[in-house]
């Protein structure tokens, strides 16, 4: 039988790719060797403080009258004195919120049978950026008008608290890897890197100052008040999965 060119050339190009074929089947086993086989899977956390850098306090004005209306304008009138008090000290309008707001009737006690009274509350929250003034403006709103206090927050900025959020991260990733490597050594394996790694929430934990001070504990006190500040916590975790060989 003779064969023609043609048909010589058909059959080069059809051994050509079945040996292309067969040398792509032969390295993919290869290729997947050279992948690790053993995993490690590990959490680490870590904590980080710092010196606040913003203080939030909860100021308060509560009235008490036989209307609401009454209690209503004694509450308006001192919160509009507090508000131009903290102004003239320098504490700008929006470092100032409502932090509740509520008129209602006062549950009858036996002192009190057969009187309706209505209580009227108006809480401020204020934002400092300088912890050093909250014992200031304290002394500043109770002198013109405010009666409660009901606490102050010391914590972190914005920036201050994505600095320490970085720092608490690495040192969460660093106690990863340490437990991660300590497992390999353990099992006569090597780490040779992550395969997936997850962070949860970072949390931050301001130090909080919950004395109540009311009404009767205001008055006639000469003394300014102190406050005193403690550190701010910054805690992150993180889950990793690390990629290891035979050692």
């Amino acid at each position: 039988m003779k064969l023609n060119r043609s048909t010589l050339l058909v059959a080069a190009v059809a051994v050509l790719l079945l040996a292309a074929v067969g040398a792509a089947t032969a390295i993919t086993p290869a290729a997947q060797t050279d992948q690790p086989a053993k995993q490690i899977d590990v959490a680490g956390s870590a904590e980080v403080s710092a010196q606040p850098d913003q203080a939030v306090l909860r100021l308060g004005v509560v009235a008490t009258a036989e209307d609401a209306q009454t209690a209503r304008t004694q509450v308006a009138e001192n919160v509009t004195a507090v508000r131009s008090a903290l102004t003239e000290l320098n504490v700008s309008e929006d470092q100032i919120e409502t932090g509740y707001y509520d008129i209602g009737e006062v549950r009858e006690r036996p002192e009190t049978e057969g009187t309706t009274e209505y209580r009227a509350v108006h809480t401020l929250e204020v934002t400092l950026d300088d912890t050093e003034r909250v014992g200031d403006v304290i002394d500043t709103a109770i002198d013109s008008g405010a009666n409660r206090v009901d606490g102050v927050s010391f914590t972190l900025s914005e920036e201050r608290r994505h600095e320490l959020r970085q720092d608490a991260l690495q040192k969460a990733m660093d106690r990863a890897r340490t437990d991660a490597d300590t497992l390999a050594t353990s099992g006569d394996l090597q780490v040779v890197g992550a395969s997936s790694i997850s962070a949860s929430d970072v949390s931050v934990s301001p130090y909080r100052v919950e004395e109540t001070m009311t009404a009767a504990d205001a008055v006639g006190g000469a003394a300014s008040t102190t406050i005193e500040r403690g550190p701010v916590d910054v805690s992150a975790s993180v889950q990793v999965v690390y990629n290891a060989t035979s050692a």
